[in-house]
């Protein structure tokens, strides 16, 4: 499943790549059903402090009121096992080298009326250089442009990382997001996809989703792949254990 060399310049150009149906059915039915079991809590072991809401919905136990779960990978062992999933480590093999570790997970649960995800880059978020990790975002529901698919500005990735210095309230929760004037959207374009297909995007490429306008849900999994050469970059925080999913670690990486 790695990808040929026009698909690994065409990575290389817009920053993404889609790729149809790398998941099955089955595969696809098992992580939607672990996300509505979590959600509504019948999974007993995955953190609470890990389940995110929608502004209004804190602490709901419905599929309707979840907005994420984040560390998914980390804290269930359905999600792990699908983090290593053969063909989508084939994938990022071919655009990041032999040794893979995972940086992180979350699951996008964009409930029906979800709020928006303004524009932003994943790695100024991650303390690891280079910022050249891979995400990997599975499509567990279809994916339109009406139940808030993403939305990507081809080739964004190379202008490097930009300035996160606009305050946005997420219900009480204070974020931030790149200034809508440094924002080309005549170049934005959206991903729509089947389940079970997936999207590979360059952690520094500028991507946003909106809002959910349908009965609906639209979730997502996310899985953020980097090599094993990668550094911690945060003095200030203990780096944590990453789990290498293929090849070797290096002394003094992470």
């Amino acid at each position: 499943m790695q990808l040929d060399a026009a698909q690994i310049a065409q990575f290389e150009s817009d920053g993404f790549i889609d790729v149809p149906d790398l998941f099955t059915a089955a595969d696809t039915s098992e992580l939607r059903d672990r996300t509505r079991d979590i959600a509504e809590g019948r999974v007993v072991t995955f953190p609470t402090e890990n389940i995110e809401f929608e502004p209004g919905q804190e602490g709901v136990r419905q599929l309707a009121a979840v907005r994420k779960l984040n560390d998914c990978a980390t804290s269930d062992e359905v999600f792990a096992r699908h983090a290593r999933h053969a063909p989508v480590l084939d994938i990022v093999e071919s655009l990041l080298g032999p040794d893979i570790k995972l940086y992180g997970s979350q699951a996008f649960m964009k409930p029906p009326g979800g709020i928006e995800k303004t524009y932003h880059q994943d790695s100024p978020y991650f303390s690891i250089e280079p910022m050249a990790l891979v995400t990997c975002w599975i499509a567990l529901d279809d994916t339109t442009i009406e139940n808030g698919c993403l939305w990507v500005i081809p080739g964004s990735h190379q202008a490097g990382a930009l300035p996160h210095s606009e305050r946005w309230m997420v219900g009480g929760r204070e974020d931030m997001r790149i200034p809508d004037s440094m924002i080309d959207r005549a170049r934005e374009v959206p991903i729509t996809m089947s389940a079970s297909s997936c999207s590979f995007h360059h952690s520094l490429l500028l991507h946003s989703s909106r809002p959910n306008t349908t009965p609906h849900s639209r979730r997502g999994l996310a899985y953020h792949y980097m090599t094993a050469e990668s550094r911690w970059t945060d003095p200030d925080r203990e780096q944590p254990e990453y789990p290498l999913l293929r090849g070797r670690s290096y002394p003094g990486c992470v």
